[in-house]
């Protein structure tokens, strides 16, 4: 049987031959317009067995453990920059990016395409909703946008979110363990029970999923009793506007 990971080419020169400048698949390009529209619904058309290793409900991420000192960039920014050493990161107000992370898949992967790398997106989880079937299906996005991206041979830093207390029975379904991880810690220090549930949730992430760093987006927290390495990055609101 052959190994896919040791073809002539990588799996980002793959991609590179195997889509358009829109992020669209040459061969599925091919097909009849009925067959196109059947199976671009919800991105089913770009669904790989390889994306759901052990049989789970979530798409699993593999770990990342490579370089962490790159620059950040947002996803909006993403146009003024080479990629070159730099990372895009979704730690936004989801209307910045859902439509064209999760509708537009393709065309934002061409999109993104030279950055070095890539933190899944950050889909909101809620606290206060009645139903946890929004915040199931954002992890869901979240892990499926990921492994695509790691399928088409993208740098892949995964990021970990969650709701209230009850939401931990999944959200942190189809991460890897021993992997750099990435969370978002903005504005955490202004609700003293967010804060709390914040620093539950990172003891959480150092406990089950054994990290082997833990990128924070946000302002600098002192979270005792933690194994991993923390390595905190200044966003731009709590640099210029919070004291």
């Amino acid at each position: 049987m052959y190994n896919i990971d040791n073809f002539l080419f990588s799996k980002k020169e793959m991609y590179l031959l195997e889509h358009n400048k829109q992020g669209r698949s040459i061969e599925l390009a091919q097909k009849s317009h009925l067959f196109r529209r059947k199976k671009i619904y919800e991105n089913m058309h770009l669904i790989d067995e390889r994306m759901f290793a052990g049989g789970g409900f979530f798409p699993q991420l593999q770990p990342y453990n490579d370089n962490v000192d790159f620059e950040l960039v947002s996803f909006v920014d993403r146009k003024k920059h080479s990629g070159t050493n730099e990372a895009v990161h979704f730690f936004l107000d989801d209307y910045r990016f859902r439509y064209a992370v999760w509708s537009n898949l393709e065309k934002t992967t061409e999109s993104i395409f030279r950055f070095d790398y890539v933190f899944t997106p950050d889909f909101s989880l809620w606290v206060d909703l009645p139903t946890e079937y929004f915040n199931i299906m954002n992890i869901f996005r979240t892990r499926y946008v990921g492994a695509y991206w790691q399928q088409c041979g993208l740098n892949v830093i995964p990021t970990v979110s969650w709701g209230n207390a009850n939401s931990f029975h999944y959200a942190f379904c189809g991460l890897p363990q021993h992997s750099v991880l990435a969370v978002c810690g903005v504005g955490n220090k202004h609700c003293p029970a967010s804060l709390e549930l914040w620093k539950y949730a990172i003891k959480q992430i150092d406990k089950e999923l054994l990290p082997t760093m833990i990128i924070v987006f946000g302002e600098e927290v002192e979270i005792p009793g933690i194994n991993a390495p923390i390595k905190f990055v200044s966003d731009y609101i709590s640099t210029h506007f919070r004291k």
